[in-house]
C-alpha cells in the first residue's frame, strides 16, 4: 500500500443524504459535486464559448498528462448543399466551412453533402493542400461522406464504401486509421448520412453502418461513427445504432441532453439530428456545437444550416467489464471495503451487512489478477449487528496490512478499536482500544490517513459542532494507538453540517492531503489543503480549482488511477453526462481534464462506485455495484 493512500475506498450508501454527516464513513468515498444546471446549459457550460461562438473547452490549467495520451480532435460536418431559398449557395459558404475545419485543427473530419464534383473537388484539393488524406473511392455513391485525416497523425491502411437502399439511396465510407503516434493504436471510423425519409428507414439505414462496421472491422478496433443521421436522440433508429450488441456506443454529445446541431437558418437550434458516437474502448475529453457565424455585406452567414460538432478522444482509461461473483449481494444494507489485509500489494475486499452472518466482516482475499477468493475469511470479534457502527480499513501500525477499525458512537464509550491484521484476512482477536478523539455524537466523522508520511495511518475527528468545526489530528504511534495530543489547526475547518473530507495524496510526497467539499460552501469546489506534515495543512489554489458543482447528488473520489503515486479525483452524478465518470488527473500541482471515462457508468442513485488496486499494477481499479442490479454481482474494469 502506498503511503498516504492506506484507505482507498469504503462502504457505499447510495440513498445516503449529504445533509446527513453520520452516514458519511470513512475516508476515500462518497462525496458529491461538479455539474451545472439545466440540461442543455449543462451541455454549452462543457465546452464554453468566447464571444464568437468559437468553443473554448474548460479544463485545468495544466494538461501535459494528457497532452501525453494524444488526444484525437474529431468533426462532423454537414455543408449543406446547394437547395433553393437557401440564404448564400454553398459556392460562398465552402471558405467559410474550410475556416472552420481548419481554425480548429481537427485530426478526422467527416464531411456530408458535397455532392457537386467541382465542390467535393474543391474541398479535396484544398484539405490536402493542408495536409489532410481522404479515401476517393471512384464514385460519387449519390452524396459523397468523405472522411479527412491529418497525413502527419494518421497512415490510412484500409478502406471502403456501402450503399444504403431505401426510398432514396444513401451511402456512407469507413476508414481504419492507424495512429502515428502510437502504432500499437488503430481506429475504424465510419461516415454516413442517414436519410429523411421516415424512422422505417433510418431503421434500415442504421442496420447498413452496423453491418459496414461488422463486417469490415475485423481486428475489433475501437470505433468512431459520425454524421448526420437526421435522427433525434431516443428514437429506434438511435436505439439500433448505439446499442448494438458487440459495440455500445455512446454519443460524445450527451444524448439528449446536448446542444441542438441543426438550425435551419433560424440561429436558434431547433434539434440535435448530428452525431459522434463511439465505442467504449475510447475515452473523451471535451465536445462541442460550433455556432460560429461570419458577417458578408452586413448579413450573418451561417456556413451551413447544420453546426459542425466536435470531439476530442484518447485511448480508455479503464478496460472492459469483468464479473466479480464471489461475496455478491442485493440488500442495499451492505457495504463494501477494499484494502490489502494481507500486505501482497493488491486490494482486497471486505463485505459487511449487520443482518447477515451475525454482523460479521467478511473478507474475501484478492486472487492478484483482479478477481477473489470464493471463501470468505470471517472475523467475529469484530462483528457488530448494530446498523450505526462504522468500520474502516487502514494501516494503523506500518506493516504493510490493513487493520480493521471500528467505531459506534452508542458503544465502547464511543472509544474507536483497533483490531490488527495478523495472516491470511485475519485480524486480532483482542482489539485496541483508542480513547483519543472519543465521540459519541452521531454526526461525528472519523478518517484514517498517514498524514505525516511515517507509513502508519493517523486517526482524524470531525463534527460540524466541536471545537470550531476543526480537524482534529491524532498522530499514530505504535501497535495500534494514537497520541494523546491533538492537532487542530483552523485550514480547511467547517462548521457546515454535511461537509465531506477526504484525505488522499495527490502531490505525491508520501503525505495524504485533505480535501473538503459542500455544495454550498467556496463556489462548490473540491477545496485541497496539503499536508505539512505534522497534522496540520495549507490550502492550495491550484489543486482547489478543478471540477466544481452546487449539486448535492455528485459524488468523488480520490485515487492513483495511473500509478504516478498521486491521487487522481472523479467525479459522477447519476443526474448529469449521461452518468458519464469524469476523471481529473493530479498533474503538475493541479488537476488537469476533465476525461469522460465511458466503462460501468450508471444514471442510478444506488449506484456505488469503488476505485482500488484489485490486481496488484499500482493502479486503482474501477469497481461498480448496485444492489438492484445483475442479482447484486459487482463489476471490476481494470485501470489501463
Amino acid at each position: 500500500m502506498k503511503k498516504g493512500n492506506s484507505i482507498r475506498q469504503q462502504a457505499c450508501n447510495p440513498r445516503m443524504p449529504w445533509k446527513n454527516a453520520a452516514y458519511i464513513t470513512t475516508t476515500w468515498f462518497l462525496a458529491l459535486a461538479l455539474c451545472l444546471a439545466a440540461c442543455t446549459k449543462q451541455f454549452r457550460d462543457a465546452t464554453k464559448e468566447d464571444a464568437d461562438g468559437q468553443p473554448t473547452a474548460r479544463t485545468a490549467s495544466t494538461e501535459s498528462y494528457i497532452s501525453d495520451m494524444n488526444p484525437i480532435k474529431v468533426m462532423s460536418f454537414n455543408v449543406r448543399n446547394d437547395a433553393a431559398g437557401d440564404p448564400f449557395s454553398q459556392d460562398v459558404r465552402k471558405d467559410y466551412c474550410l475556416q472552420i475545419i481548419l481554425e480548429n485543427n481537427v485530426d478526422i473530419v467527416g464531411l456530408q453533402e458535397i455532392a457537386v464534383t467541382e465542390i467535393e473537388e474543391w474541398f479535396n484539393t484544398q484539405l490536402a493542400a493542408a495536409g489532410y488524406g481522404y479515401y476517393k473511392s471512384g464514385t460519387s455513391n449519390g452524396s459523397p461522406k468523405t472522411i479527412y485525416y491529418k497525413n502527419a497523425r494518421f497512415t490510412r491502411t484500409a478502406a471502403g464504401w456501402f450503399t444504403m437502399i431505401t426510398s432514396d439511396i444513401r451511402t456512407g465510407k469507413w476508414v481504419v486509421l492507424q495512429d502515428k503516434l502510437n502504432t500499437a493504436n488503430s481506429y475504424f471510423v465510419v461516415n454516413s448520412h442517414w436519410t429523411t425519409a421516415g424512422s422505417a428507414d433510418r431503421q434500415l439505414n442504421a442496420d447498413t453502418v452496423l453491418l459496414s462496421i461488422r463486417q469490415n472491422n475485423t481486428a475489433n478496433l475501437p470505433v468512431i461513427c459520425l454524421g448526420d443521421f437526421n435522427a433525434r436522440p431516443g428514437t429506434a433508429e438511435m436505439s439500433i445504432i448505439k446499442d448494438a450488441s458487440g459495440y455500445n456506443m455512446v454519443d460524445a454529445l450527451f444524448e439528449a441532453d446536448g446542444a441542438p446541431t441543426f438550425h435551419g437558418w433560424d440561429a436558434v437550434g431547433d434539434s440535435k439530428i448530428d452525431y459522434i458516437l463511439s465505442t467504449r474502448n475510447l475515452a473523451f475529453t471535451t465536445s462541442s456545437v460550433i455556432t460560429k457565424s461570419f458577417t458578408v455585406n452586413g448579413q450573418t452567414l451561417w456556413p451551413s444550416d447544420h453546426y459542425p460538432i466536435m470531439a476530442s478522444f484518447v485511448p480508455y482509461i479503464f478496460g472492459s467489464g469483468h464479473n466479480d461473483v464471489n461475496g455478491i449481494s442485493a440488500s442495499a444494507a451492505t457495504k463494501y471495503y477494499f484494502a490489502d489485509v494481507d500486505g501482497d500489494g493488491d486490494a482486497d475486499k471486505i463485505y459487511w451487512n449487520y443482518t447477515f452472518d451475525s454482523g460479521k466482516p467478511r473478507v474475501f482475499l484478492s486472487n492478484g489478477n483482479g478477481t477473489f477468493a470464493a471463501t470468505a475469511v470471517t472475523h467475529a470479534a469484530g462483528a457488530s449487528t448494530s446498523s450505526t457502527t462504522r468500520y474502516h480499513y487502514a494501516d494503523i501500525n506500518g506493516d504493510g496490512k490493513a487493520d480493521q477499525i471500528r467505531w459506534n458512537p452508542s458503544l465502547n464509550a464511543g472509544h474507536t478499536l483497533v483490531y490488527l491484521a495478523t495472516s491470511g484476512g485475519n485480524f486480532s482477536t483482542t482489539a485496541i482500544d483508542n480513547p483519543e478523539g472519543t465521540s459519541a455524537g452521531t454526526t461525528t466523522i472519523y478518517n484514517f490517513a498517514d498524514v505525516n508520511g511515517d507509513g502508519r495511518a493517523d486517526k482524524i475527528y470531525w463534527n460540524a459542532t466541536f471545537d470550531n468545526g476543526r480537524t482534529r489530528v491524532y498522530l499514530a504511534t505504535s501497535g495500534g494507538s494514537f497520541s494523546g495530543t491533538v492537532v487542530n489547526g483552523s485550514e480547511g475547518a467547517s462548521t457546515t453540517a454535511g461537509t465531506q473530507f477526504w484525505y488522499a495524496d495527490v502531490n505525491g510526497d508520501g503525505k495524504a492531503d485533505k480535501i473538503l467539499w459542500h455544495p454550498d460552501l467556496n463556489a462548490g469546489k473540491t477545496m485541497v489543503y496539503l499536508s505539512d506534515g505534522d497534522g496540520t495543512f495549507t490550502e492550495n489554489a491550484s489543486f482547489s480549482n478543478a471540477a466544481t458543482s452546487g449539486l448535492s447528488n455528485t459524488r468523488f473520489y480520490f485515487a492513483d488511477m495511473n500509478g504516478d503515486g498521486r491521487a487522481d479525483k472523479v467525479y459522477w452524478n447519476p443526474d448529469n453526462y449521461v452518468g458519464y465518470l469524469k476523471v481529473y488527473y493530479s498533474d503538475a500541482g493541479a488537476f488537469s481534464g476533465p476525461i469522460h471515462t465511458l466503462r460501468g457508468t450508471s444514471q442510478s442513485e444506488n449506484t456505488c462506485f469503488y476505485f482500488a488496486d484489485i490486481n496488484g499494477d499500482g493502479k486503482a481499479d474501477q469497481i461498480r455495484w448496485n444492489y438492484g442490479e445483475h442479482s447484486g454481482q459487482l463489476r471490476n474494469y481494470f485501470a489501463r
